[in-house]
């Protein structure tokens, strides 16, 4: 109980750090890998062999990770271009060290004035490049801190900043139950793309897995984007007012994934966000559904994940981890 307490009293910065943020570097807030994607687009309490899950939350690292790089690809919403990178290194004494990268290219775009005469055309680029850091004590609690830095490039007009993640995970490995909060995206604009200084992208996520005993299904829940209670729409598909409630569900993602701990996984999510804002009036468009699912051979892991955004716009994500001892000759 008391280590619970500890973890709660982590909630309390939600008031004092809210804000509304903006879309100034919104690749950051993109699902990091297929199975991400797959389970919501929000989890992060998910605590095993994923290398990836440590670009957002580097709580989650552990020595299953160790040597672990996962690739992430998806051509994704108007063409264009996303790619993730990360690793992990075991340290010993329950130390941990990652190194991940991450990219958005949007391809070019014609470049028009007020009269919408054609001069050419331009392209635009964000990517990212980060450490992160994981401390593990007394089996159960790990801490962990990221740094990235981003860079941004829209024509002639560049950006740079620092942002960082701090996150706690307490995982009870006696009913296979983790718990996590991060702080995302903190940091400074360090140079801006006309002089005018704009709010990071800061969110806060609490999330939780089980994976339960009776049946291989390991179940996920997301609350995000926390420091911001109202993060809805002002009406609904139907011109109505969006209530209380809906505004608290619009927080939450699920994901589930069945056979978690075996060769092939099969995986599923619903964010209510996306699956309101985005449906069709009169339409069965399934928007806000995400699935997919990941296969081990040997040392290396595949995943895909297809994500239903719109009626127009899907995303389809591949993922490869390798494991880079298994390649050399050992076993874990």
């Amino acid at each position: 109980m008391k280590k619970f307490f500890i973890f709660s009293l982590l909630i309390f910065p939600l008031f004092s750090l809210a804000q509304d943020g903006t879309s100034v570097y919104p690749f950051m807030n993109i699902p990091i890998s297929a199975r991400q994607a797959a389970l919501g687009g929000d989890v992060m309490s998910v605590r095993d062999f994923d290398t990836s899950f440590s670009m957002i939350n580097p709580a989650l690292m552990n020595e299953e990770q160790d040597k672990m790089v996962a690739l992430n690809y998806a051509s994704y919403l108007a063409d264009t271009k996303y790619g993730t990178l990360s690793y992990v290194k075991d340290l010993s004494r329950g130390s941990l060290l990652s190194v991940n990268a991450r990219y958005m290219d949007y391809g070019k775009m014609p470049r028009t004035d007020e009269a919408a005469n054609i001069f050419g055309d331009f392209s635009a680029m964000d990517a990212s490049f980060g450490i992160g850091y994981a401390y593990q004590f007394e089996d159960e609690w790990t801490i962990g801190a990221n740094l990235n830095f981003i860079t941004s490039k829209i024509d002639n007009y560049t950006s740079m900043a620092m942002l960082g993640n701090i996150a706690a995970a307490y995982h009870f490995e006696r009913t296979n139950e983790t718990v996590s909060l991060i702080f995302r995206n903190l940091g400074y604009q360090i140079k801006t793309y006309n002089g005018v200084r704009e709010k990071l992208p800061f969110r806060v996520d609490l999330g939780y897995t089980r994976i339960l005993d009776e049946f291989p299904v390991a179940i996920s829940i997301t609350a995000h984007d926390l420091q911001k209670f109202n993060i809805s729409q002002e009406t609904n598909i139907n011109g109505q007012e969006v209530g209380f409630g809906k505004k608290v569900l619009d927080h939450f993602s699920f994901g589930v994934e069945l056979f978690p701990q075996e060769a092939f996984n099969i995986r599923f999510g619903y964010n209510v966000k996306r699956g309101s804002e985005l449906a069709v009036l009169d339409q069965r468009n399934f928007t806000g559904l995400s699935a997919g699912f990941g296969i081990k051979i040997s040392w290396l892991r595949f995943d895909y994940a297809h994500v239903r955004y719109h009626n127009s716009s899907n995303v389809n994500m591949f993922g490869l981890a390798l494991d880079l001892i298994e390649i050399g000759g050992n076993r874990r």
